[in-house]
C-alpha cells in the first residue's frame, strides 16, 4: 500500500508539477528573450510599454496552459467542474507575475548608458536608454504644458488630475535665444494628484486651482540640473502627454521627439530588487504548485500506458479550442449563465469597436452605452439601474467580473433552476444600482459586481445555514472568502463602488433565506 502511495505521488509529480514547472521557466524565458531581441535589441517595432509588460503577460499564459496542463488536469478527480478551471486560473498567475517582474528588471538591466559632451550628439549616436551630458541647459521658459483631468478607479469615483511639463534641451543657453531656435530634446516633469469625484463641482475647482497653484510654486523653485542621469521612456500614455505639451512649445520640432526623464539614484542601483523579486515569485509559485498538485486524486482508469497517451495526444489545437469554448456553451442546468457571460463579453466587444478603447474605457463611452448616474436616473433614465450591470470600464474589469459569475452561477444554477438563477441576479444588480445612486451623487457605476455580489450572497447564506456543508464544499467557501474579501477591501482603499457591492451582497443574503427551501426541494428532486 506504502509502495502504491509512493508510486501515485511520483506519477502526480511527473504528470502534472514537472510539466508546470518547465512550462513555467520556458515561458519567462522565452517571453522576455522574445522582448530583448524584437523590442530592445532589433527594434523592429515600437509598441506601449503597458501592453509588453503587463497585458501580454497576463493574457498569453491562457492559451499555454489550456492546450499544454488541461489535458493533464483532466486525469484527475475534480468535485466541481469548475475546479479544473480554478487551477488554470492559479496556473495563469505564477506565470504572468514573474513574466511581469522580469519584463521591468530586462528593461532597466539592459538599458545601456550613453555619456554625451553635448545634448546636439543625442541624434549623432545610437539610441539608448540612458543618458548623462556632461553640457546641457534646460529651458524653463519656452516649456509645454498639457492638463489632464480624468476620473479614474472603478465607477470613476475619483478624479485624478494631472499637470505634464516639458522642457526643451538645448547644448547652451545662448542656442534658446537663438531666432528659430528647436530643441533637440525634452526634459519631462510631471504633477498628479487624486481627489473624490463625489465633491461638489465649486470644491473640484477649488482644488483644481489650489492643485495648479501648487505645481507653479514647486516648478518655480525646481532646479532641473540635478540629476544623476536621464531616463528616454517609451511609447506610454506617459510619453504621448508629455510630447502633447511639447508640441505646445514654440522650439518645437517634429524631427525631436525624444523624452528623457531624471533619475535622482546611482546608475548601479537601477535594478533596484527586481531580480530577488522575480526569482522569489518563481520559487513561490514551484512550491504552491507543488502542494497544489500533491493535493489531487489520479483517476487510474486513466492511467493506463494507452489511455494515457491518448488522454495527452488529444491536445490538438482545434479539439482542445472547441472544448474550451464547450466550457461556456448552455446545458442541462446551465444555460443561463453562459448566455449572461457571452452577453457581457459581446456588449464589451461592441463598445471597443465604437470607442477604438479596450484597456480602459473613456467615460462619455460608459455614459452614452447606460452607465449609472444619479442625476441621469433621476431624469427619468431608470433602465440605466439594469443596463449599467452590462457594461464594463475596461479588459481586467470584465476579466474579474467573468471568473466571478462563472464560478458562482456553475455552482448555483443547478440549485436554483436557469429563472430564478436570472431572478436572482437581476434583483441583486438592481439593488445594487440603487445602492450606489443613494450613496453617490455624481458618480458613474458599471459592472456585473454588484449583480455578482448577490449570487455570493446567496452561496454564502447556504453554507452559513448548513445547506451547503462546509466540510464539502471548502473550496467554494475560500473562493467566496477571496471574493468578497478583495471586492470590498478595494472599495476601502478607493476606486471601487462599495455601495453597489454592498447592496448586492445582502440582496443575495436575503434571498439566500428566501430561496433555501425551493432549492431543497430541487435538490430532492435530482435522480441518485
Amino acid at each position: 500500500m506504502d509502495d502504491m502511495r509512493v508510486a501515485l505521488v511520483f506519477k502526480k509529480l511527473q504528470l502534472i508539477y514537472v510539466p508546470f514547472l518547465l512550462l513555467s521557466l520556458l515561458f519567462v524565458s522565452g517571453y522576455s528573450l522574445l522582448h530583448w531581441l524584437l523590442l530592445i535589441k532589433l527594434q523592429l517595432v515600437s509598441i506601449d510599454e503597458s501592453l509588453v509588460n503587463f497585458w501580454l503577460p497576463m493574457l498569453l499564459p491562457w492559451p499555454l496552459l489550456f492546450f499544454y496542463l488541461r489535458p493533464r488536469l483532466k486525469l484527475c478527480h475534480f468535485t466541481k467542474s469548475n475546479s479544473r478551471f480554478i487551477y488554470l486560473l492559479i496556473a495563469s498567475l505564477l506565470l504572468a507575475v514573474p513574466t511581469i517582474v522580469a519584463q521591468e528588471y530586462l528593461n532597466s538591466a539592459t538599458g545601456k548608458l550613453t555619456q554625451l559632451d553635448s545634448i546636439n550628439e543625442l541624434s549623432l549616436q545610437p539610441q539608448t536608454k540612458y543618458y548623462q551630458l556632461k553640457q546641457f541647459y534646460i529651458d524653463k521658459k519656452h516649456i509645454g504644458v498639457q492638463r489632464n483631468i480624468e476620473p479614474v478607479g472603478k465607477g470613476n469615483s475619483e478624479l485624478q488630475m494631472s499637470l505634464y511639463v516639458a522642457m526643451p534641451i538645448f547644448s547652451r543657453r545662448s542656442e534658446s535665444w537663438r531666432e528659430g531656435a528647436k530643441a533637440i530634446a525634452w526634459y519631462g516633469k510631471h504633477y498628479q494628484q487624486t481627489i473624490s469625484n463625489r465633491l461638489e463641482k465649486h470644491e473640484k475647482e477649488s482644488l483644481y486651482q489650489e492643485f495648479i497653484y501648487q505645481s507653479q510654486q514647486e516648478f518655480n523653485g525646481f532646479n532641473p540640473d540635478d540629476f544623476v542621469y536621464l531616463d528616454r521612456i517609451g511609447p506610454s500614455s506617459r510619453y504621448t502627454q508629455l510630447l502633447t505639451a511639447a508640441q505646445k512649445s514654440t522650439v518645437y520640432h517634429d524631427a525631436y521627439q525624444t523624452i528623457l526623464m531624471p533619475v535622482n539614484q546611482p546608475f548601479e542601483a537601477r535594478n533596484g530588487h527586481k531580480l530577488a523579486w522575480m526569482l522569489g515569485w518563481l520559487s513561490f509559485g514551484a512550491i504552491l504548485w507543488l502542494v497544489m498538485s500533491l493535493m489531487l486524486t489520479l483517476d487510474g482508469t486513466q492511467l493506463a500506458p494507452k489511455a494515457l497517451a491518448a488522454k495527452l495526444t488529444t491536445a490538438e489545437p482545434k479539439a482542445v479550442l472547441y472544448a474550451f469554448l464547450a466550457e461556456f456553451k448552455p446545458r442541462s442546468g446551465f444555460v443561463i449563465t453562459p448566455i449572461l457571460l457571452l452577453s457581457n463579453v459581446l456588449i464589451f466587444m461592441l463598445m471597443v469597436f465604437a470607442s477604438h478603447h479596450f484597456i480602459t474605457l473613456p467615460n462619455s463611452v460608459l455614459l452614452d452605452w447606460g452607465a449609472n448616474l444619479r442625476q441621469l436616473v433621476l431624469d427619468q433614465q431608470v433602465w440605466r439601474l439594469i443596463s449599467n450591470v452590462f457594461l464594463h470600464g475596461g479588459l481586467m474589469h470584465l476579466m474579474f467580473n467573468l471568473y466571478g459569475l462563472f464560478f458562482a452561477g456553475i455552482f448555483l444554477e443547478p440549485l436554483l433552476g436557469k429563472w430564478r438563477l436570472l431572478g436572482v441576479y437581476l434583483m441583486s444588480a438592481l439593488a445594487a444600482s440603487i445602492a450606489s445612486i443613494s450613496w453617490y451623487e455624481a458618480t458613474i457605476s458599471i459592472g456585473a459586481s454588484g449583480a455578482i455580489m448577490g449570487l455570493f450572497g446567496v452561496l454564502s447564506m447556504w453554507i452559513w445555514m448548513g445547506f451547503l456543508p462546509l466540510a464539502s464544499h471548502m473550496l467554494l467557501a475560500l473562493h467566496l472568502t477571496l471574493f468578497v474579501s478583495a471586492s470590498l477591501v478595494m472599495g476601502l482603499l478607493g476606486g471601487v463602488d462599495n455601495a453597489a457591492h454592498l447592496g448586492g451582497l445582502v440582496s443575495g443574503l436575503l434571498l439566500g433565506c428566501v430561496l433555501r427551501p425551493i432549492a431543497l426541494n430541487q435538490m430532492h428532486k435530482k435522480p441518485r
